[in-house]
């Protein structure tokens, strides 16, 4: 598949997907609104904590229109791939130093210290240490829109567990989910991966013609379907010149025992 037909049957889907998650989201709101004693979210405009995370969940199709967009926009190649590719590199050599992606709880706290924000995070200094807004609010995925605090933002910047509106979040991931099985349909396979890594790989030769790459769908069982779509994470980690190790197998069954 090419980038334009990628293109035409992945923007509709984008935007479907996200016009039901927007409605639900919306009278979700409203719902607890309406409820003075229920709990605020304590996000607010300004805070920079989850841009600074090294896990900001997006599908491999949710980049791919993203760096869509930001071209349509009038961003070069050049420019992109001068923020997105040295984020890469300093992203992979602290996991080259720790022995692992940063896939649990412990790397990813260790990793805050780097101090990395996405390449798309607009700092403005005299907000805090941590101050800014996203460069493509608008045009941000799911996670970004679904995921909040309704306790301190300290908590959000020692990455440690807080109370969120699960009506929210699980509608969040019910979307997320629509939207991989829709980039399964098309592609043969979906991922889950770092924003900002998927972004840097898209913008190599070789990520782009991995993702573009369509595969014969496997059987409908799940456990089949996810190692393949890990798979695609692997292999576009891999056009940024990473190769995956025993470290991220181990690091990759803790985290998905802390999950659970």
């Amino acid at each position: 598949m090419n980038f334009v037909k990628a293109l035409e049957c992945l923007l509709p889907v984008v935007d479907a997907v996200h016009a039901r998650w927007v409605t639900d989201r919306d009278a979700m709101h409203a719902n607890h609104s309406a409820h003075p004693e229920a709990p605020r979210v304590t996000c607010t405009k300004g805070c920079g904590a989850c841009c600074h995370f090294p896990v900001i969940p997006a599908t491999a199709g949710e980049a791919f229109i993203v760096l869509a967009r930001l071209l349509a926009e009038g961003e070069s190649l050049e420019n992109l791939r001068s923020k997105f590719i040295p984020y890469a590199s300093r992203y992979l050599e602290h996991a080259r130093r720790n022995g692992s992606l940063p896939l649990t709880d412990e790397q990813q706290r260790l990793f805050l210290s780097e101090k990395l924000p996405c390449p798309l995070f607009v700092s403005t200094p005299e907000a805090g240490p941590l101050g800014g807004h996203c460069g493509i609010f608008n045009a941000r995925p799911f996670i970004c829109d679904f995921y909040h605090s309704l306790e301190s933002p300290e908590l959000c910047l020692l990455k440690r567990p807080h109370a969120s509106y699960s009506d929210i979040t699980e509608r969040g991931h019910e979307a997320l989910d629509t939207l991989r099985h829709e980039e399964r349909r098309i592609f043969g396979r979906s991922t889950l991966g770092h924003l900002p890594l998927l972004l840097a790989a898209l913008l190599t030769e070789d990520g782009m013609n991995t993702f573009l790459t369509v595969v014969k769908p496997s059987a409908e069982e799940e456990n089949i379907q996810d190692i393949e779509d890990f798979g695609l994470y692997m292999e576009l980690i891999g056009c940024l010149g990473y190769r995956w190790g025993e470290g991220e197998w181990d690091s990759l069954a803790k985290a998905q025992s802390e999950v659970l």
